[in-house]
């Protein structure tokens, strides 16, 4: 009854922040459609018609967004424009975009570049354990200057891209001019906790090195910087899951108040030299990232197991243990590119090329979490609705919002490091032919490698000693409300007090095992080293109305990935052994090496029936290598049970076949009418699993001995074959041909139906990770050249979020319905108003498990207001 309540509130008032905001609405900056590439002015409904001609003109299935674009509904980052594309979806993360989904497969599966150079990926935690997806909350929208989101891959592309690939492209000086400048001034409040926002960037250019102005040097450089103190609710519970107990019995409850202060820093720069239309050298710099302090009050109820169903439909456990708990962590996140390279023309030859230096990286100083007990003796809860959204709840038999009776159990810190880099270098050359008679004929080849290491650090830090203190010593005030105040939560633990009694391990009383802490440390470490080379080839002609593309490029991967494995001291591959526990057990250096070719043909078809309809039949193929943990050879031995958890280092990776039939119509002012179709075979999908027998690790073998029963191994294996099949459908229009002051209306959707099926156990078949079945977007807008208002919704299905050892315990993301709205108002040529809504409905992300009605997180993280102020020279 509550939650219903709840959500027409919610619903009411997002209508009265829409109206308030369609009311006051504020400016789009126009695009000038006379400088050829990118305007770098806030859009008109006419702004989209540079990315459409973009779509229309290329040999092979792409679509694109300006960085105009994004700002008009205030997409914080590259990944929340591009989501707006059909076929896309993204994951939220902290209520920010994070990881890209593309056509109903995993993030881990799609590639990102910067410039045409690939990003590595600056997180490593991701939903299905590959560790390859990119983050874009790193991202910010004011340092792009366009995307473009390709389909279907070329030869003369990276394969690595089974999902599809994201190019940001870099801001450039608009053609035909020597200078611009762009600003954006803003501000707003997350309404989660009713804390400010500031939202600022900057572009710039110029054309220098000839007196009489422009000339042959240029520099472009772009600056971005946003903060926000958001807070977020979240609450999780886990289910007894036995027979001998009822269907929605608790084993346990928590719930979390964050508070994230996030800061995001992000700038570019690019100088060029280009002396004539046929010559151009640049290098180019990229360095953006965010630092986040995170604060989570935490109380958690952990019952016995068993529970009684109530004749009123409620159901009653008894409480084994009370948690109250403060995690403080300071996260920093970082992405740092740097390139030289330039394009030459010899004659009839066109040669470009490139080097650079890419690294992904997160860091966590500290990352502490001090746990308080209570472990009453006779104490019950009793819940209703218990797989709902809001379910209720009474402890009885005990306070667990009082303080007197939590004790300090446990205190835990890592210091974390996770580092990718990557060294690439490129050389391409294009040479007209004529060995087909086709118009426009050439030939394009190249090589290209990736220099990748991957190393991941952890420090960890366990109290095995620490002062007997409850938490009424650093817990003053008053009852902490969570979840939309449908929940107390107990006074929170005082964050400072609490850092001055722990002391970063100097504080009276507390003590840890620092060889059992440096074990556990060498335990998760991995060097990892994984090379690619390629080499392509690809040609295309005109034949009238038909543009063929076809080609091969070939990729070499050489790959070597190291960590640890515990063993007993006494066993035979103990030697060579580095720490030990004190315990029995010592870590002994474990790796293994992969070494493997892949051919990747392709042929795409472009037909011309006008130069407004064009019809498309691609094939093409790509790759995506397995997660550096998921082939790590490393491994957890646990002997006395006769189980291990380990990467597998006989993984192939996954290779997809694709074929891709659209017909576009494109209409004035950027509008567009397409239907498209898809297919993905995917052979050697990765899945994790839990299998007997099987192990090839030596260290391993010979630990377990002859293994005359057959070990559990926890690992990741390949399936022989999956695929994901789709038909996408976009329209976009300005209604110019109604009458009067309605020709300033527009609308716009895209609509986007996926299947897919994979053996999610043995002998099981089930949707892929990632696939929601229905993906939608929609927009209607007003622009009469001065007033632009928009109002957006987008929807992003049910889908697999991991699989469990049955289906009752696999859990799915639910489906979100989201509504954001953007107005902006041009009070001169170069000054415009601004104001938007995010997210305002506040929509909860959840999960469940097995089925709908078991709810296992509920995360509310709130609206946002913006607005501000955009100037353009």
């Amino acid at each position: 009854m509550s939650g219903n309540t709840s959500c027409a509130g919610q619903t009411a008032r997002a209508v009265i922040v829409s109206a308030l905001l369609c009311g006051t609405a504020v400016p789009a900056l126009a695009d000038d459609l006379d400088t050829g590439e990118h305007a770098d002015i806030v859009v008109t409904a006419d702004g989209s018609a540079e990315s459409r001609a973009r779509q229309r003109d290329a040999p092979n299935i792409v679509q694109s967004i300006s960085q105009e674009e994004a700002f008009r509904l205030l997409d914080l980052n590259a990944g929340e424009a591009i989501a707006r594309l059909p076929g896309v979806t993204i994951g939220a993360d902290k209520g920010v975009g994070h990881f890209v989904n593309i056509r109903g497969l995993d993030a881990d599966l799609t590639s990102t570049t910067f410039g045409g150079t690939h990003l590595p990926p600056p997180d490593p935690v991701t939903p299905q354990g590959g560790g390859r997806a990119f983050s874009f909350d790193v991202m910010p929208t004011g340092v792009f200057g366009s995307l473009t989101l390709t389909k279907t891959n070329r030869p003369d592309m990276d394969a690595e891209a089974l999902g599809g690939t994201i190019e940001i492209s870099p801001k450039a000086i608009p053609t035909g001019r020597d200078h611009f400048l762009t600003a954006r001034l803003g501000s707003g409040e997350q309404l989660s906790r009713h804390t400010g926002v500031v939202d600022l960037s900057a572009s710039g250019g110029i054309r220098f090195g000839d007196k009489n102005g422009g000339g042959p040097f240029s520099i472009v450089g772009s600056l971005a910087y946003y903060r926000d103190a958001l807070g977020m609710d979240d609450r999780r519970t886990s289910y007894v899951n036995k027979a001998s107990a009822p269907d929605l019995a608790w084993s346990s409850m928590s719930q979390s108040y964050n508070t994230f202060r996030h800061v995001t820093k992000g700038g570019s720069i690019e100088f060029a030299y280009e002396p004539d239309a046929d010559t151009r050298f640049y290098a180019r710099y990229l360095n953006t990232g965010y630092q986040e302090d995170n604060w989570r009050q935490q109380l958690a109820i952990k019952t016995s197991g068993t529970a009684t169903a109530n004749a009123d439909g409620t159901y009653t456990s008894p409480v084994k243990q009370l948690d109250k708990s403060l995690r403080d962590t300071l996260l920093k996140v970082n992405l740092q590119l740097a390139e030289i390279g330039g394009r030459n023309k010899l004659g009839d030859l066109a040669l470009d090329y490139h080097v650079s230096f890419a690294q992904g990286r997160e860091y966590r100083p500290y990352d502490t979490i001090s746990t308080f007990t209570s472990k009453p003796g006779s104490a019950n809860i009793t819940y209703g609705d218990a797989g709902g959204y809001y379910p209720s709840y009474t402890v009885t038999g005990t306070d667990p919002f009082g303080t007197g009776a939590y004790k300090l159990s446990s205190l835990t810190n890592n210091d974390n490091l996770y580092r990718t880099r990557e060294w690439s270098g490129a050389v391409n050359a294009a040479l007209p032919t004529a060995l087909t008679g086709g118009a426009n004929e050439s030939i394009k080849f190249g090589v290209a490698v990736r220099l990748r290491t991957n190393t991941h650090v952890i420090n960890p830090y366990t109290a095995t000693t620490f002062p007997s203190t409850g938490p009424a010593v650093v817990a003053p005030g008053a009852n902490a409300i969570v979840d939309q105040s449908h929940y107390s939560n107990g006074p929170d633990i005082d964050i400072d007090a609490m850092r001055g009694l722990w002391s970063g391990g100097t504080g009276t009383g507390f003590g840890n095992n620092v060889q059992a802490d440096a074990y556990a440390g060498g335990l998760s470490r991995q060097d990892n080293r994984e090379n690619v080379f390629a080499g392509y080839v690809q040609g295309e002609a005109d034949f009238s109305a038909l543009h063929l593309l076809a080609g091969l490029r070939a990729e070499f991967t050489d790959a070597r990935y190291q960590g640890n494995t515990g063993v007993p001291i006494t066993s035979s591959a103990a030697a060579g052994g580095t720490i030990t526990n004190g315990k029995g057990s010592i870590l002994v250096p474990t790796s293994s090496t992969s070494r493997y070719t892949n051919l990747f043909p392709s042929l795409q078809a472009r037909y011309e029936f006008s130069p407004s309809l064009i019809a498309r039949a691609v094939y093409s193929s790509t790759i995506a290598r397995p997660g550096f943990n998921q082939v790590n050879p490393s491994a957890t031995i646990d002997a006395a049970n006769n189980i291990v958890t380990t990467g597998n280092p006989n993984l192939k990776p996954i290779t997809a076949n694709s074929f891709d039939l659209s017909v576009e119509h494109y209409l004035p002012f950027g509008g567009i009418v397409s239907a498209g179709v898809f297919d993905k075979e995917l052979s050697n999908y990765i899945f994790n699993r839990t299998q007997s027998g099987g192990i090839t690790d030596p260290v391993t073998l010979a630990v377990l001995g002859n293994q005359a029963t057959p070990t559990q191994v926890v690992t990741y294996a390949n399936i022989s074959h999956a695929w994901v099949r789709g038909i996408e459908l976009n329209y976009d229009q300005h209604l110019s041909f109604l009458p009067g002051p309605l020709s300033n209306l527009g609308v716009s959707g895209n609509y986007t139906l996926i299947d897919s099926s994979a053996d999610i156990r043995p002998g099981e078949k089930g949707p892929l990770p990632a696939s929601s079945k229905h993906i939608y977007n929609a927009a209607v807008y007003w622009d009469d050249g001065k007033l632009n208002v928009r109002t957006a919704i987008s929807y992003a299905g049910r889908s697999l979020w991991s699989v469990g050892t049955t289906r009752a315990l696999d859990q799915y993301a639910e489906a979100r319905f989201m509504l954001d709205i953007g107005a902006s108002y041009a009070v001169t040529d170069n000054v415009s108003i601004y104001t938007s809504g995010r997210n305002l409905l506040n929509t909860p992300k959840i999960r469940s498990e097995g089925t709908r009605d078991h709810t296992v997180q509920h995360q509310l993280s709130g609206s946002a207001v913006f607005g501000g102020v955009n100037v353009q020279f």
